[in-house]
């Protein structure tokens, strides 16, 4: 999901998102099979920006997170598919793809099939959000606090899952070590902190899913990645 964000040290301002996705878990969602990512759909480039705190506060819905993690690596669902994900209803989902839409967040994709429903795709390569010249400071603050908290939520979940499942496994070891947290205190000066966020980025890069489905490695699963690089400011 999942690094979902990480704040660039340049600008406290400016959070940047660059969705992965996760390894599904019961927990969370029923898996979707590979073949939702359409080769025949054209991928978007550049960035999607959001510059109003009232898009990012439409984004923070965590059914909505669910989605565009999905969505931003690649995968092009139906309201269905993206009902079936979130755990909700057909009609609820429409609903939400409806004002992510609104937001230029995703886009409807070309028919499959019979045509009697429309898939959804992102409408760009990464999204991305910027508050710092419009609307309010308060305003923005609160709606950026609250992405970071469902965000984070959502983190919470897919990691006690797969501490329960790595436990579940009984003689099985084929996921031993493979479930990870880990916090450390580091100095950095701005410059290596931006270049430390680069770093991580190009590591991580090779193994997204847009570029890397689990069909194309035997035994592969989907993980979900979460990065957070923030300035100890008294907390």
């Amino acid at each position: 999901m999942l690094h979902i964000c990480s704040v660039n040290p340049s600008d406290p301002a400016v959070a940047r998102y660059r969705h992965r996705v996760a390894r599904r878990t019961p927990a969370l969602a029923s898996s979707l099979s590979t073949s939702s990512v359409d080769p025949d759909q054209a991928t978007p480039s550049g960035d999607v920006v959001l510059t109003d705190a009232s898009a990012v506060r439409a984004l923070a819905h965590p059914a909505r997170l669910l989605v565009i993690d999905a969505l931003y690596a690649g995968k092009v669902l139906t309201a269905t598919e993206c009902a079936e994900l979130a755990g909700i209803t057909a009609s609820a989902m429409s609903y939400h793809l409806r004002a992510l839409e609104k937001y230029g967040l995703v886009l409807r994709a070309q028919a499959r099939g019979d045509g009697r429903e429309r898939p959804w795709m992102r409408a760009g390569a990464n999204l991305s959000i910027n508050l710092r010249d419009k609307g309010s400071r308060a305003a923005s603050m609160s709606a950026a606090e609250l992405l970071v908290a469902n965000s984070t939520e959502i983190d919470r979940q897919r990691l006690v899952a797969a501490m329960h499942a790595d436990a579940e496994s009984g003689d099985d070891d084929t996921w031993n070590g493979t479930t990870n947290y880990s916090r450390s205190q580091l100095v950095l000066t701005p410059q290596e902190a931006r270049d430390l966020t680069v770093a991580i980025n190009a590591l991580v890069e090779p193994y997204l899913a847009e570029h890397r489905a689990e069909s194309d490695e035997p035994g592969a699963q989907r993980f979900s990645a979460s990065v957070s690089l923030a300035r100890d400011v008294g907390v």
